[in-house]
């Protein structure tokens, strides 16, 4: 059951919990390079396929996550005007880059098929 568990939640990670997935074409409402700097320090909370996740930033570039007991440690950067994250063991040491937009109060990375994930500070998510 543990196991089960500790695979979903890579599963998650792996698809979005990088934050990002690789989007098509520039949109207009994409942040760019300096509004995704600026984002860092913070802590976040985070929603992928209505799971929560707990996101800790800090400016340096480090990351720590949680998600239903398990953590993780990793890296962002921003290459270009897309945010780049690489996590330990939930992404399998690779990384996840793409455009970021905002959205009713959320930061939403979104993929070919739709939006993939969204998040926001913490302390606008009532945590």
């Amino acid at each position: 059951m543990t196991q089960r568990i500790i695979q979903k939640i890579t599963i998650l990670a792996a698809s979005a919990m990088g934050f990002i997935v690789t989007t098509g074409a520039a949109d207009a409402g994409n942040l760019d390079s300096k509004s995704i700097r600026s984002l860092f320090p913070g802590q976040f909370v985070a929603v992928v396929q209505g799971y929560r996740i707990n996101v800790s930033a800090s400016a340096g570039g480090s990351l720590a996550g949680e998600a239903y007991g398990y953590e993780d440690r990793g890296r962002w950067s921003v290459k270009g005007s897309s945010l780049c994250i690489t996590w330990s063991e939930w992404n399998k040491g690779k990384t996840s880059c793409g455009k970021v937009s905002q959205k009713s109060g959320w930061f939403v990375a979104s993929g070919t098929s739709g939006q993939v994930l969204k998040f926001r500070r913490a302390a606008v998510a009532g945590n």
